[in-house]
């Protein structure tokens, strides 16, 4: 304050106006003010990892012979909740929708990684009737196994339209001569009580099974 009223003195001493050291008190307070009272900086969100790295990290293949012939191709991805963030903001990037609605997105991602396991994949099969998982009377059966010996049963195969822009764009490797499927597995064992994977689960696996032949895809969980 001592300086204040210096200042003040110096200036009637000029002829300025009375108001003035006021007006200036004033503007020093309001400078002054937020060091006093201020809160703690907001961190700003973390930028979360490319999408293409992602993909690249939660996506496995494999292949079933029979015998000395290859009689199925699959290239899978498992939609973790980093990888469903990652292709929301690949999608918000893309159609540069606002904020509230890329909120929404995520908040509609987070719903379906609380309801289910939910994994995209590709199939190539040298017959063209061997490509029907998405059929009740299917060849091959699909089961979903956790490292405790649980197993799970889809809840939907659903076949995805190989046509559409926006799956070639998120699935890259989704080529002319292979079908898509999207399977959906529960989030939760039968008794409906334990999470699938549980915070011990080491990995995850798809099983494909049937008389043609049995196969494997394998993502660990615990690096």
């Amino acid at each position: 304050m001592g300086q204040i009223l210096s200042g003040e003195k110096t200036a009637a001493r000029k002829g300025a106006p009375r108001a003035f050291p006021s007006i200036l008190l004033v503007i020093l307070l309001l400078s002054l003010a937020p060091v006093g009272c201020s809160k703690k900086p907001v961190r700003p969100e973390e930028p979360r990892p490319e999408y293409s790295k992602v993909l690249d990290k939660e996506t496995r293949s494999a292949k079933i012979y029979s015998g000395l012939d290859a009689i199925l191709f699959m290239t899978a991805t498992y939609k973790t909740m980093e990888f469903r963030e990652a292709y929301v903001d690949l999608y918000v990037k893309g159609y540069e929708v606002d904020q509230t609605y890329r909120e929404a997105l995520l908040q509609r991602a987070r719903d379906d990684n609380d309801k289910y396991n939910e994994i995209f994949f590709t199939a190539y099969t040298p017959e063209t009737k061997w490509n029907d998982f998405d059929r009740r009377d299917s060849v091959w059966r699909l089961y979903l196994e956790d490292s405790e010996g649980n197993r799970l049963i889809p809840v939907s195969v659903t076949r995805v339209d190989a046509g559409d822009p926006l799956v070639k764009r998120f699935f890259p490797y989704f080529d002319p001569w292979s079908s898509g499927y999207l399977v959906r597995f529960p989030k939760y064992s039968v008794t409906g009580t334990e999470p699938i994977p549980g915070p011990k689960t080491e990995f995850l696996k798809l099983v494909v099974t049937g008389i043609l032949g049995r196969g494997e895809i394998e993502w660990p969980l615990n690096d």
